[in-house]
């Protein structure tokens, strides 16, 4: 019989090991290239050669959600990564340790999703490190649309990973941790995340939450058309007084979404955008962040000022592009 991680069937066995193995993994890939960081509270996975004088790149999120968190160590992405057991909040002695291990003398941010106990921990982070003199920044990001009506109250989701890829961009331009942190800040502002997945009635749910909260609204599918209008509209409501018409689209695929429905459907997506008078000057489709055992997608847009589009030129990692 087959064992079961976070509710699904797998060939794998549920360890408290388990997070070990998967950056044990990785790191066989490409051996040369990422180094373990495995200390009594947690694991961390981060670059081996780190020779550039520059502001320090960290991300930090729960186990087990797919590409975010361990797959986002590169040069052009994050130079360190803090990945919490299975559905659980990276440790803050762990972030700590990578943050004084990546340090240059230009100090880090730090990126994670908004949520309390990932905040909580990249705070007390945050305290060690200045107590070190090491100086380092915190950004939450809010790009869950659904989960509150105020932005910086929302919750993150895959969006995360876009200002992984800004923050890189600027630290290696050589400015300094005000200043990246400024850049990344402002595009957390005008990132957007909307989630729809489906039952197996073929019921569309938007919003539905992390913890199975109720979805916001829902519709019945009717075709790939009206799913594209639907949900590239609830986007469009939030940006269409923005000052900028140019954004870039990363679409995520939920777990039981295959590869041609996301290229379907983001080929529709970017066509509905162009005939509604934006400029798409980005667009990517993969599975970046498996959270949802449904059907679905997530939609991720950022309205792309003139400060950030030197700063969204797309990363190729060893098997996504962002």
């Amino acid at each position: 019989m087959l064992n079961k991680l976070r509710n699904r069937h797998v060939l794998i066995d549920n360890t408290e090991d388990i997070i070990k193995k998967e950056l044990l993994g990785i790191i066989k890939t490409r051996p040369n290239y990422y180094e373990l960081v495995d200390d009594e509270y947690g694991f961390g996975l981060m670059l081996k050669n780190l020779n550039q004088d520059k502001v320090g790149v960290i991300a930090s999120g729960g186990g087990g959600l797919g590409r975010l968190f361990p797959a986002v160590v590169h040069e052009n992405l994050a130079d360190a990564v803090s990945a919490g057991e299975m559905d659980t909040a990276p440790n803050y002695f762990t972030i700590y340790n990578l943050a004084k291990k990546i340090n240059t003398g230009k100090g880090v941010i730090l990126l994670t999703n908004n949520y309390s106990g990932d905040v909580m921990n990249n705070e007390m982070a945050q305290e060690m490190l200045e107590a070190d003199g090491i100086p380092a920044t915190i950004c939450k990001v809010t790009d869950n649309f659904f989960s509150s009506k105020e932005k910086n109250k929302r919750s993150g989701l895959s969006g995360i990973l876009t200002l992984i890829k800004i923050a890189q961009a600027a630290a290696k331009k050589g400015l300094d941790l005000k200043e990246v942190t400024r850049i990344v800040e402002n595009a957390n502002q005008k990132l957007i995340s909307v989630t729809v997945m489906a039952s197996e009635e073929g019921v569309l749910m938007y919003g539905k939450g992390l913890a199975d909260e109720p979805a916001k609204f829902t519709s019945d599918f009717s075709g790939e058309n009206d799913l594209i209008k639907e949900l590239s509209n609830f986007v469009i409501e939030q940006i269409k007084e923005d000052s900028t018409n140019k954004i870039s689209i990363q679409l995520n695929t939920m777990k039981y979404t295959s590869y041609i429905e996301g290229n379907v459907l983001l080929n529709g997506i970017m066509d509905y955008f162009s005939n509604e008078g934006f400029d798409v000057v980005l667009a990517n489709v993969g599975g970046y962040y498996d959270m949802f055992n449904y059907p679905g997608v997530i939609l991720t847009v950022l309205s792309v000022d003139e400060q950030t589009l030197e700063f969204i030129k797309p990363v190729t990692n060893y098997d996504y592009t962002i």
